[in-house]
C-alpha cells in the first residue's frame, strides 16, 4: 500500500505542474502566431506599438516611402492596448517607415524605424507640440538588418 500511495502523491504534484507547463507553452506559441509570416525576399521592419496610457490614440498619417505595408499602423489605439505595424521593401539596401498618432490635449506621438543595410535605428521617434511633455516614449531594438523588431510604449498623461 506505500507504493500505491507514493504513485498518487507522485501523480497528484506531477499533473498539476505538467498542466501548468503545456498551458504556459500554448500561450507562448500563441504569441509567436499573432506576429505572421515576414517576406524573406528583402528587408523588413516590425514594430510593436503599445499605448500604456489612459488615453486613445488617433492615426495622423504614416510613411513608407522605400517599401509596402504588410500590415499598416491601426487608425485607432485604444488605451492599454498594443499593435504590430510590419512593412517589407523588395530594394535590398532597406526600408523606412514611420506612424504619427494625435493624443488628447494636441500632442503626438511619432514611432520611426530605419532599417538599412548600413543602420537600424529608432532616431526620430518622439513627441511633439502642445502637451508634449506629459509623455514619453521608451524604444529599442531586438534584432537589426535585414530583418528588424522594435518595441515601443508611450506612456504619461496630461
Amino acid at each position: 500500500m506505500r507504493t500505491l500511495a507514493r504513485r498518487r502523491v507522485a501523480l497528484f504534484i506531477a499533473l498539476p505542474a505538467t498542466a501548468v507547463a503545456v498551458t504556459g507553452f500554448a500561450i507562448a506559441a500563441a504569441g509567436v502566431a499573432t506576429a505572421g509570416t515576414m517576406p524573406t525576399s528583402g528587408p523588413t521592419i516590425a514594430m510593436t506599438i503599445s499605448n500604456d496610457t489612459d488615453l486613445p490614440m488617433v492615426l495622423a498619417g504614416s510613411s513608407n516611402p522605400y517599401g509596402q505595408w504588410i500590415q499598416a499602423p491601426s487608425d485607432y489605439l485604444a488605451p492599454h492596448s498594443s499593435q504590430i505595424v510590419k512593412a517589407f521593401s523588395t530594394d535590398p539596401n532597406g526600408v523606412e517607415v514611420d506612424a504619427t498618432y494625435s493624443l488628447p490635449g494636441g500632442a503626438q506621438a511619432v514611432f520611426r524605424a530605419d532599417n538599412y543595410s548600413n543602420t537600424t535605428d529608432v532616431d526620430g521617434t518622439r513627441v511633439d507640440a502642445d502637451y508634449g511633455h506629459a509623455y514619453g516614449i521608451s524604444s529599442w531594438i531586438d534584432s537589426g538588418y535585414p530583418n528588424m523588431n522594435a518595441g515601443y510604449h508611450l506612456y504619461g498623461h496630461p
